[in-house]
């Protein structure tokens, strides 16, 4: 099967969600408050579930990668700098700036990554699921410090510390690693017909609602705030960081991972971060859309490029 193919393949379905949600919204069938619903359940329980399958039936002794590891912690904490650096230099709003720090920086990682590497390796991508271990408290470490510092405040150890460990994509992570390692099986018909099935319905219930957020009546507003965040993050990041990971002879599902790291869409959950934090909702809101739909052209592409170098 070509890589194209295979890239094409692993998107397509993204966008008919995303269709799905917006053709959904435009009958009525669903609301603001029903696609709000959808988002907690998909980040509360179904995608942790899929987290934890995952990593659960994978062989954690063969699947952990040094490299993806460090380039990710390393990439994450460097880009993060860079960007304050640079956002905080040129916007003077204090509500916008680390919302658009936070969109360029914060993946979507947990997702898409999965779903999008099992269509290349069925579920040889453990690793995909565990390096969310190391991707979610560093992204929302980093976001918190972000918007404290916009405030005017520091952010505190403690704040910090309960964030990342009650985020639930952290609590799946360390679920599954605990299952995982310590040897307890469940009988397959939990696994496969119980837990199998919750778990496959996290992606397309995640793109149905950001679908049905879709909304393009304030985009003159913020159009040129956008244009920086969408470029930096679905472009520039992907284009700089990208191939350090393939100098350093990351390959294969490891790849996808780092890619959807470096250029997924903005995360779901950083709409409720900046309402949280004292950001611009507004603003927040239309970059995880406008991401989301973006990706799935530029992830595509991506996908294409890399797979056709032979390193997919």
């Amino acid at each position: 099967m070509s890589p194209i193919f295979l890239s094409f393949k692993s998107v397509f379905p993204l966008f008919a969600f995303f269709l799905i949600g917006a053709a959904v919204k435009k009958a009525g069938i669903i609301t603001d408050a029903g696609s709000a619903s959808i988002n907690r359940l998909v980040f509360r329980v179904f995608l942790p579930i899929n987290i934890i399958l995952n990593i659960y039936e994978s062989d954690i002794s063969e699947i952990f990668d040094l490299k993806l590891s460090v380039f990710t912690a390393a990439s994450g904490i460097i880009s993060f700098i860079i960007l304050s650096a640079l956002i905080n230099s040129r916007e003077k709003d204090r509500t916008v700036a680390p919302v658009m720090i936070q969109g360029i920086h914060k993946a979507n990682y947990g997702l898409l990554a999965i779903p999008i590497a099992a269509s290349f390796y069925g579920t040889n991508i453990g690793m995909t699921a565990a390096l969310l271990i190391i991707v979610s408290p560093i992204m929302n470490t980093c976001s918190t410090i972000a918007f404290e510092r916009a405030r005017g405040g520091s952010a505190s150890l403690s704040h910090m510390l309960i964030k990342i460990i009650t985020n639930p994509m952290v609590l799946s992570s360390l679920i599954g690693i605990l299952l995982n390692v310590s040897g307890i099986r469940f009988p397959e018909f939990i696994v496969d017909d119980i837990v199998g099935r919750l778990s496959s319905m996290a992606t397309p219930l995640a793109m149905i609602a950001i679908g049905a957020d879709f909304n393009l009546k304030s985009l003159p507003k913020w159009k040129s705030r956008l244009l920086i965040v969408c470029l930096g993050r679905l472009i520039i990041m992907p284009l700089i960081l990208v191939p350090i990971a393939v100098a350093l002879g990351i390959r294969n599902a490891n790849l996808i991972a780092a890619l959807l790291h470096c250029g997924g869409p903005t995360a779901v959950n950083s709409y409720s971060t900046a309402v949280a934090l004292g950001g611009n909702k507004e603003l927040a809101g239309e970059i995880v859309a406008i991401t989301s739909f973006l990706s799935i052209f530029t992830l595509f592409g991506f996908l294409s490029i890399l797979g056709s170098a032979g390193l997919l």
